[in-house]
């Protein structure tokens, strides 16, 4: 079974050195602070009391009071967000010494994820500064009020003389932003203000400092207070929500702006237009090769390990068509993916849309088999690097016009070549396994590198692939028993049973032919050893056009060994009985008749493996029979058919 979350407990048993490793996208010289809300908050109740560093368990946010941010849940791509609501509720850090930035630097980085709630307020989200005024010796990440240059703005606010707030940058209420202050120890034009909207383009606007006030040596920052929330004095507070802060005493550009970036961005599932890559630098989403479907990326990413980020995304949407606790936004298809099968270190799959409209129509983009089915416009593009297994997926309609009503009308359709064309190459189809509240589920769904894929809302005749009822797998004796059932199968073909023992590679081990009568299907897997044995059904039509079940599991616990009559019934002179051992032994083998009359017994050496034993049948008349097989003081019986 996978891990899909870290408790807070479970962060804490990991080793010191392996936690002090893991930095924000790798990047770890000069890295002085940072907190984020997912792990190290302290609280009472909901209010926070202390919020530690993840890169230095010593040291730590506090605040006391009644007055106190909170920690609110599920806040942004289902991560939490310490929440400041004005007044005094702000933190204080670690001061002096043990301050961020040294006292007098002036070439520092801040990267902040963080939104607010009002555009008409002057809010400070982080400063290091003295406990004077306006003096040559502090820096704020601010929002302005209405007064120049505000409204809805914000930037890096340096307390020098005369009073200069740098340059700006506009924000709107409630939005999540990515920013990042940069200071860069030039004497004039020493500001880089980047953020998720302007990291893209290349284009960052720096601080022309016309006053000459601003450049190297004016911003000697002191280290009397470090604070979040509010002013050295308590004014200018925060209304909003803090994410994550990440503090370097140096600049940060480039290749490692790029990398920090991609880590926030696919933990917020917040989209940044340029590529996505992980700690190591590999590319995970590539923003020109994917350049029509770079809307609204986001999807699942692992980069825990020593040297990675500590990013952990097992459950995703995107805040441009989602919410924190992945509500979809109204008539915004939100899609959500969560439970991956098989998410391991630096595994990701990564996925954005063409921005095509959603509505409904009889598109012709269809394959023949379903022509006049409806669906929607948009189209999606996967970027899978590694391999996160199969998992489950919503998409919600609501707010949107379209024709289904239930779950056998929807399906998720598939191009498997990627080209966009659903007439040409192979399309395959996932069914709902329910449809409510405008919304589809989907589970057991595998996507693969360079796939597109769309939703049909209302399905045309019933040439499409089968709608699956149910699908289960329980263990009977030795064997392992699956049932399944199924709708609409008037143009199936037959089924594949796949098997694995890891969940995540499947080989073919038998195949069942489609009967139209019948809805109700079984297959028995002989003589399965102790264990975990996963399941998946691939389903063919006559056309070839195929369809995977949801993926199911049983565990096998078993003795030392397990028997099986290979061929029941019987039709030749014996039968031929199956030992699986996992150790050397003798077996003594007896042929019973049903009606209690031993018939014959003989004595087999068995060893490791398989081994196959012939019973004499010739001189059995026909009818039921039992074989009893005992080793050590451990006995099985099979019972079979002499025909």
């Amino acid at each position: 079974m996978k891990i899909k979350f870290y408790a807070l407990s479970l962060v804490l048993l990991i080793l010191a050195t392996t936690i002090a490793a893991q930095t924000p996208g790798g990047v770890s010289t000069n890295l002085t602070l940072w907190v984020k809300s997912d792990a190290g908050t302290s609280t009472t109740g909901s209010l926070v009391d202390t919020w530690t560093y993840v890169n230095d368990g010593t040291k730590a946010f506090t605040s006391t009071g009644t007055d106190r941010p909170s920690l609110a849940t599920s806040v942004i791509n289902f991560n939490p967000s310490v929440r400041f609501g004005g007044g005094l509720r702000f933190m204080d850090g670690p001061t002096g010494a043990n301050a961020p930035i040294a006292a007098g630097d002036d070439t520092y980085s801040v990267l902040v994820v963080w939104q607010s709630n009002t555009t008409t307020a002057f809010q400070r989200v982080w400063s290091q500064r003295s406990t004077l005024g306006f003096t040559n010796d502090a820096c704020a990440f601010s929002t302005w009020d209405g007064n120049p240059p505000g409204p809805g703005v914000y930037g890096g606010e340096f307390a020098v003389g005369p009073f200069d707030q740098g340059i700006q940058r506009n924000y709107s209420v409630n939005r999540w932003n990515i920013s990042q202050l940069n200071l860069l120890n030039l004497a004039t034009n020493d500001l880089e203000i980047t953020d998720d909207r302007n990291i893209s383009t290349g284009s960052l606007t720096l601080s022309t400092d016309p006053l000459g006030s601003n450049g190297a040596g004016t911003r000697n920052i002191s280290t009397a207070v470090h604070r979040i929330g509010a002013n050295h004095d308590g004014t200018g507070p925060l209304n909003g929500d803090i994410a994550e802060i990440i503090v370097y005493d140096r600049s940060i550009n480039g290749a490692e702006r790029g990398r920090i970036f991609s880590y926030l961005a696919m933990k917020y599932g917040i989209t940044i237009g340029t590529d996505l890559v992980s700690s190591a630098g590999t590319t995970v989403w590539n923003a020109a090769a994917n350049s029509t479907y770079n809307n609204a990326v986001f999807g699942f990413s692992r980069d825990n390990g020593a040297s990675g980020s500590g990013l952990l995304v097992a459950q995703s949407n995107s805040i441009e068509t989602g919410s924190g606790d992945g509500t979809g936004q109204n008539a915004q298809g939100n899609i959500v993916l969560s439970n991956p099968t098989s998410l391991d270190d630096l595994d990701f799959l990564q996925m954005g849309h063409d921005n095509g409209a959603l509505t409904e129509s009889i598109s012709p983009d269809v394959p023949v088999a379903i022509a006049g089915s409806r669906r929607i416009a948009r189209e999606w593009k996967v970027q899978h690097t590694g391999n996160v297994g199969s998992f489950d997926m919503t998409m919600n309609f609501s707010g949107l016009t379209i024709s289904g009503t239930g779950p056998i009308q929807f399906r998720l359709m598939i191009d498997e070549d990627g080209d966009g064309d659903f007439t040409t190459g192979t399309v395959r189809y996932y069914t709902p396994f329910s449809f409510g509240g405008g919304i589809i589920n989907l589970t057991g769904v595998t996507l693969n590198n360079n796939e597109v894929f769309t939703f049909i809302t209302q399905a045309a005749g019933v040439l499409l692939p089968v709608t699956w009822k149910n699908f289960s797998a329980r263990q009977v004796n030795n064997d392992v028993r699956l049932d399944w059932k199924v709708e609409n199968n008037a143009n199936a073909s037959h089924y594949e049973i796949e098997h694995s023992s890891d969940g995540t590679n499947f080989e073919k081990i038998a195949t069942v032919s489609n009967t139209v009568t019948d809805v109700a299907y079984e297959f028995l897997h002989r003589g399965v050893l102790s264990g975990a044995h996963f399941y998946r059904i691939r389903q063919f039509d006559f056309d070839g056009k195929n369809t995977y079940s949801k993926i199911v599991s049983v565990t096998i616990k078993t003795p030392d060994f397990i028997t099986y009559i290979l061929n029941n019934p019987v039709l030749s002179s014996s039968a031929d009985v199956v030992i699986k051992a996992a150790k050397p032994g003798m077996a003594l083998i007896e042929l019973w008749s049903a009606n209690g009359a031993k018939l014959n017994t003989k004595q087999q050496a068995i060893t490791p493996g398989s081994t196959v034993v012939p019973v004499d049948m010739r001189s059995v008349q026909p009818g039921n029979y039992l074989i009893r097989l005992t080793v050590g003081n451990i006995v099985q019986t099979v019972q079979f058919v002499k025909l």
